[in-house]
């Protein structure tokens, strides 16, 4: 039980930090993300035969196939959804504004990184210019997949070329992934700690 509260209190902390830099829909929307990402990996450990040839050997392989498949149409259409909104939201230029050729607040960054700061996201900073290329990741990850779909049901010959690429944009979704998570939960930490540090200022005697 005390596991279970401490999770609780972890999870419930990291959506008020989260909430400084999102609205609560898209907190919904990118804690659904992680979620749909993280069990599309797991699946893909479970399939198994010559894919890109139309079979699919063992009862294992064949339901882990068939899930990865449907859940990666509906994460297809999920991350449009989810593109959309954060770029209504913000604009396009807020997490590619060197398509602009505003790279001031992006140089800065990257020089306080360098000297190991941590960096707080800003608009066309370093953060929010990662969380770009995440989308350019996610987007190509499920449409390389989709397409691989496409080609595979068609029977095409394009098709192992197809899985390939997808295989290959994966890999670059899974960096992404782990460095993304990594750093906001070190972001996190350190909001953690200054806010303990703060209570603990405030509630000891004065001298």
């Amino acid at each position: 039980m005390r596991f279970c509260s401490t999770v609780a209190a972890q999870l419930a902390a990291l959506w008020r930090f989260l909430g400084f830099f999102q609205a609560p829909v898209l907190r919904v929307m990118h804690a659904l993300i992680v979620i749909m990402v993280t069990l599309q990996l797991c699946s893909s450990l479970g399939m198994s035969g010559n894919l890109q040839h139309g079979a699919v050997w063992g009862t294992v392989g064949y339901l882990a196939s068939s899930y990865h498949i449907l859940a990666g149409i509906f994460l297809l259409a999920f991350s449009c959804v989810f593109a959309w909104k954060s770029f209504s939201l913000r604009g396009l230029k807020h997490f590619f504004p060197y398509l602009w050729g505003e790279t001031e607040q992006l140089r800065k960054d990257i020089a306080a990184s360098v000297r190991f700061r941590i960096i707080a996201p800003r608009p066309g900073g370093l953060a929010t210019v990662v969380q770009g290329l995440g989308f350019g990741a996610l987007l190509l990850t499920v449409f390389s997949g989709f397409t691989w779909f496409v080609l595979w049901r068609a029977g095409a010959p394009q098709a192992a070329q197809a899985l390939t690429v997808h295989k290959t944009v994966v890999v670059l979704l899974i960096l992404y992934f782990l460095g993304h998570g990594g750093m906001a939960l070190l972001h996190f930490a350190v909001w953690q700690r200054t806010m303990t540090r703060q209570k603990q200022k405030a509630s000891a005697p004065q001298a």
